[in-house]
């Protein structure tokens, strides 16, 4: 993606987060960027937001310049999507060793997915650290990746990706806490139930389980830091019934009304999240 915009005339910061979205007389007018303990003003007619909508309107624009936007209306109308936790996995062996495709696999513990999910979300974590998860999505990301292999580090080696419903306030507690240093009590959530999501799917996949070199298990405050998502959600706006409403759709679409402004990724699609959510009424699989 980076070569395609630097070909194109643009560049690409990294480590460089967005302050503010700059208006002047009613229109965008740039974006105001931190780079070390330098902030920077870029001007430009339009920016194009993929930071979600919270983030857009709830903390890049001036509140003055937000709060006359329907979309402000939007962000209290709807919620933000369930958070996740993630297991990254790698595996020794090249795909066809493991047996494994360029496929994705949904689990679930029962056919009766809304309740089970909604009864696992509400629970305490202690409780929730007893139970088994309920639902998992499983997929090996470098199966679909053709240069994988072309890669010599990489060759005989294969990743595995688990990805499960969670709920925000199990993690609340150390939100502050800094990344990698969280704390016994936060590492011994986090672990227990990512080790018994990897549990889960060593039993639907067997032959992995002696095949584990590498493990990272990502909680919601993981993708809170890293992704900037406020409630570690990775699916943008909580995907209910209210979410899918042909008003609601029509509202959600990428020119917003503040002239220069764009929206684009999760907030403006509506295409249905891959895990079934509480309320709405998915067959299982």
């Amino acid at each position: 993606m980076i070569p395609v915009i630097e070909r194109s005339g643009g560049k690409v910061l990294v480590r460089a987060s967005v302050e503010q979205i700059i208006v002047n007389n009613g229109k965008v007018a740039g974006v105001r960027v931190k780079k070390g303990k330098e902030s920077y003003d870029i001007e430009c007619p339009m920016v194009i937001s993929s930071a979600g909508l919270y983030n857009t309107f709830n903390s890049m624009l001036p509140k003055h310049v937000s709060q006359k936007s329907y979309f402000s209306k939007i962000c209290s109308d709807l919620k933000p999507g369930v958070a996740t936790m993630i297991c990254f996995i790698g595996l020794d062996g090249t795909p066809e060793e493991l047996e494994v495709k360029a496929q994705n696999f949904w689990a679930f513990t029962n056919s009766d997915i809304t309740a089970t999910a909604e009864k696992y979300l509400s629970m305490e974590s202690e409780s929730a650290l007893d139970e088994d998860v309920p639902l998992l999505f499983i997929s090996f990301p470098s199966t679909k990746d053709p240069q994988w292999a072309k890669n010599p580090d990489r060759q005989g080696k294969t990743t595995m990706q688990i990805i499960t419903l969670s709920n925000f306030d199990w993690f609340k507690a150390w939100q502050d806490k800094p990344v990698k240093n969280r704390g016994d009590e936060y590492d011994e959530v986090k672990n227990t139930i990512g080790h018994k999501m990897i549990e889960q799917a060593c039993q639907l996949f067997p032959q992995i389980r002696d095949k584990i070199v590498y493990t990272e298990i990502a909680s919601p405050l993981t993708n809170q830091h890293y992704i900037a998502q406020p409630n570690g959600e990775i699916y943008g706006l909580d995907h209910t019934m209210e979410r899918f409403d042909p008003w609601m759709v029509a509202q959600l679409r990428p020119e917003t009304d503040l002239p220069g402004l764009y929206l684009t990724g999760q907030v403006i699609s509506d295409i249905i999240s891959k895990f079934p959510r509480p309320h709405y009424d998915s067959g299982s699989r």
